[in-house]
């Protein structure tokens, strides 16, 4: 089924449901290891996870607002 969706809007699917969702719940997941243990291989990777993620996020947010002022 995802086959039969045009590239722009499997794009916009990402960018406005998996990548949110994706960012919540790798950022609830560090905080609560960091909670729990904040000097172990788990919390630091899932700590850059969500640094990783969130820069993600911001960086197809200004790639989207580009877009809408070059209009």
């Amino acid at each position: 089924m995802w086959a039969f969706f045009s590239r722009r809007l499997r794009l916009w699917l990402l960018l406005t449901i998996a990548l949110p969702l994706t960012r919540a719940v790798v950022h609830r997941l560090a905080l609560a290891a960091k909670r729990r243990n904040p000097s172990t291989r788990t919390a630091k990777a899932l700590r850059q996870a969500d640094s990783a993620v969130t820069g993600a996020s911001r960086r197809a947010a200004r790639v989207k607002d580009r877009r809408k002022a070059g209009r």
